[in-house]
């Protein structure tokens, strides 16, 4: 049974799931589609397309499938879609895609904290937490399991890989490969996740081996292409090592470096 408050705005075309709680003066637009057991605080906005995942939670004042901001936009029929379990708390915006057909994604279980803000066309893994006030421009791919700070912005088209924490204040220029922490100014890795590859059930002689590509990827003399060969013929070659040689084979901004 659905709990909707008599001064909430519900679109008459909107389709609406089970058990869910719609706070005062919350606006639930046409094309927009809540599975069950979602949350909807007072206040909320969400504008389809939309694609809300059971068991949601947003909270008060989020805004949730505007257009994209983008000068001389010249189509706007894109969507916005959030996978199940995902809380997206005050104030957070999150906007559709710029083109038809397509759709800005945000994965399961996510976390979105106050404030933060995720541009058209973002594609958002699973499990990845962005704290108040951080902010995902344009185009951004964010791996799963990843960990963005308060303060952080990321440029767009830039890619975030899998496991990375990201702590800042800063902006974020490059793509990041996956299982790193990056911290600092000037901004660059500082090490493993470490705390992140063990909940990945990642074996500690297996982060030795990630460790030491990275040592290749970072310290060893030749060029990217050549590093990434010896990369692969690692003897302990595992799918975290094969992850992030795909990753860096496939960027086109470049990556950030450091140590490990």
């Amino acid at each position: 049974m659905n709990d909707i408050a008599p001064t909430s705005h519900i679109h008459p075309e909107a389709q609406l799931g089970q058990d869910l709680q719609i706070g005062p003066g919350a606006f639930v637009g046409a094309d927009v589609i809540v599975r069950d057991g979602c949350e909807i605080g007072q206040n909320a906005t969400i504008q389809g397309p939309a694609v809300i995942g059971e068991r949601c939670r947003i909270f008060p004042n989020a805004v949730i499938g505007l257009e994209a901001q983008v000068v001389d936009l010249q189509s706007d029929s894109g969507g916005v879609e959030i996978g199940a379990g995902t809380i997206i708390r005050e104030t957070a915006t999150i906007h559709r895609s710029m083109h038809q057909g397509q759709n800005t994604i945000i994965g399961r279980k996510c976390y979105i904290m106050v404030g933060a803000h995720v541009g058209h066309d973002c594609r958002v893994g699973d499990g990845v937490i962005m704290v108040n006030h951080c902010s995902l421009g344009g185009h951004v791919e964010v791996g799963n399991n990843s960990f963005i700070s308060n303060f952080i912005g990321v440029h767009q088209r830039m890619r975030v890989g899998e496991g990375v924490i990201l702590v800042g204040p800063v902006a974020v220029r490059k793509d990041v490969p996956p299982f790193v922490k990056m911290a600092g100014a000037p901004f660059r890795v500082v090490g493993l996740n470490v705390v992140g590859l063990r909940r990945r059930g990642v074996s500690a002689e297996a982060r030795a081996d990630i460790k030491r590509a990275y040592g290749i990827l970072f310290n060893e003399p030749g060029t990217m292409a050549q590093k990434l060969e010896k990369m692969e013929a690692h003897e302990s070659l595992g799918a975290e090592i094969r992850s992030v040689v795909e990753f860096v084979r496939n960027s086109k901004n470049g990556i950030y470096q450091g140590r490990v």
